[in-house]
């Protein structure tokens, strides 16, 4: 598999290849087509493997000594913001380090011991931070609500790769396969949903128990949730609130399918299907017609913990209705990202404080601002308001930045992101370098070596971190002959082929 990751790294330099591989198999439930692909640019297929697996234990409960004195005391106290802050973060960094390197396959339990069954020897292995059980094993499970006795419920569910999909539990939240025995479909691509909402005193913290389940950059996967079918081409949020399922599309596009009728979701949106109260298997009516989603439901989601780090798009979306410039500020003297063409559909991260524009996302995954009066709006409230373009989402823990050199020889140290800009110095074989950026044209990344700051080629390395989480440093000099020619069908002309294939 390396073999191939590197191959295709390569390969990106001149011409974007694709590995042989079966196309996603589809539950024969509608004949419908599914929905086209949306273009995701990345330099991986998935995170490579680094040896980083340093474990946190959990700390314990801040205590403050005082000195004994003549006078009486008061104990200080923790402001519990800061306790809620201080639980999270730790569980957070915990989880990550034990299960985001995980295997597809497998359940991986991030926090407090899950409620699995079969009950038995098996299930009661997941008990234990870190472990690994095969699905296949496993009939249903259930995580605790967050912020339980300083911890909660965090499981990954990545599932075989013919069904394609990572999905996470997070808080109080109940998974059942619902796949007949003797079917001809894998386990768990039919499976029951049901969450529960627990109030905390924690602010900023996920209250709803949900499933986010990501599918392969660019490929269609189909699943059967609470007995209607989705087909998901980028990230869904799935939750239960009283007899109602909530599907949110967050990312790329979704279709949900219930009785024959099919609603399709840009980012943004959300499709609601009733049912009858305690009945998850047979929806009680069609999908509802898409609406903007219902954001305050899941905005405190950490998205830190997903398999592929995606900022939870505001309700609803915009759409060019002509060539529209792309540029890197809220600020018409910002530097051009590119024109994009008339009918792209795109999600909404943010609107400046004036209102005027929008910091989107396109389906490729780039960002940028865009003037607001020149877009068609689908929106909701947009809550997230800011001027300063924030820093894209990142893994937490070891995972977050580290990279090590692979090259036997060495690994170049450049002044740019390209093979025609000079050598600082050579990186030895087994160094560890912090990653910093990437770059806007090349599979290169802006690392700090010991203090030394330069580029060097994402094939002489291997890292779990998200490679397309890093920021863009678009302030890099061109490569030699290169146009300065913004390109919007060659991944925006800042951004590099997926090896995965298309651009």
């Amino acid at each position: 598999m390396k073999i191939l990751f590197v191959a295709c790294l390569i390969a990106t330099i001149f011409v974007a290849c694709s590995p042989a591989e079966d196309e996603p198999r589809f539950v024969e439930i509608e004949n419908e087509p599914a929905p086209g692909n949306v273009v995701f640019v990345t330099p991986t297929v998935a995170p490579t493997l680094v040896p980083t697996a340093v474990r946190f234990e959990p700390s314990a409960t801040p205590t403050v000594t005082v000195e004994p004195s003549a006078t009486p005391t008061v104990t200080p106290t923790i402001d519990s913001s800061v306790m809620c802050d201080m639980v999270t973060e730790t569980l957070y960094t915990k989880a990550s380090d034990l299960c985001l390197a995980g295997p597809s396959g497998y359940f991986c339990n991030g926090g407090l011991p899950p409620i699995a069954e079969p009950e038995g020897p098996v299930a009661n292995g997941l008990s234990v931070e870190g472990a690994l059980i095969e699905a296949v094993e496993l009939d249903s499970v259930r995580t605790s609500p967050l912020a339980t006795n300083n911890s909660g419920g965090i499981v990954w569910f990545r599932l075989e790769e013919e069904i394609k999909i990572d999905a996470l539990m997070i808080g109080d939240i109940k998974v059942t396969n619902n796949v007949t025995e003797g079917s001809e479909f894998p386990k768990w691509q039919n499976m029951l949903v049901e969450s529960q909402t627990v109030d905390t005193e924690c602010e900023g913290l996920q209250e709803t128990g949900v499933l986010v389940i990501q599918g392969l950059y660019g490929q269609t996967t189909r699943i059967v949730v609470n007995g209607v079918s989705v087909d998901i081409n980028g990230t869904i949020v799935i939750l239960t609130q009283d007899s109602t399922t909530k599907f949110m599309a967050i990312e790329g596009r979704v279709r949900v399918i219930g009785f024959g009728q099919a609603a399709v979701l840009n980012a943004g949106m959300q499709v609601n299907v009733p049912y009858t109260v305690g009945d998850w298997k047979t929806p009680a009516g069609v999908p509802t017609n898409p609406i903007v989603m219902e954001y305050d439901l899941i905005k405190d989601l950490p998205i830190v913990l997903f398999d592929r780090p995606v900022e939870i798009p505001q309700p609803g979306y915009v759409e060019t209705e002509g060539r529209v410039n792309m540029r890197t500020a809220p600020d018409l003297n910002a530097q051009l990202l590119f024109q994009v063409p008339a009918g792209e559909v795109m999600s909404v991260l943010g609107v400046s404080t004036d209102r005027e524009w929008y910091h989107i996302r396109l389906g490729n995954g780039e960002t940028g601002w865009m003037s607001a009066p020149l877009l068609a709006q689908t929106v909701g409230i947009i809550q997230n308001v800011y001027d300063a373009t924030p820093a894209p989402p990142q893994r937490v823990g070891e995972l977050a930045s580290k990279a090590s050199v692979i090259v036997s020889q060495g690994g170049n140290l450049r002044e740019a992101p390209d093979v025609g800009f000079g050598v600082k110095e050579t990186i030895p074989f087994g160094a560890e370098v912090e990653l910093i950026a990437r770059s806007p044209y090349s599979p290169w990344v802006k690392v700090d070596a010991n203090g030394q700051v330069g580029w060097m080629a994402l094939i002489t390395i291997e890292t779990e971190s998200v490679i397309s989480s890093l920021p863009i440093d678009y302030q890099v000099p061109l490569p030699p002959r290169a146009t300065p020619t913004p390109s919007f069908s060659f991944g925006g002309g800042h951004a590099y082929p997926d090896p995965n294939g298309g651009f």
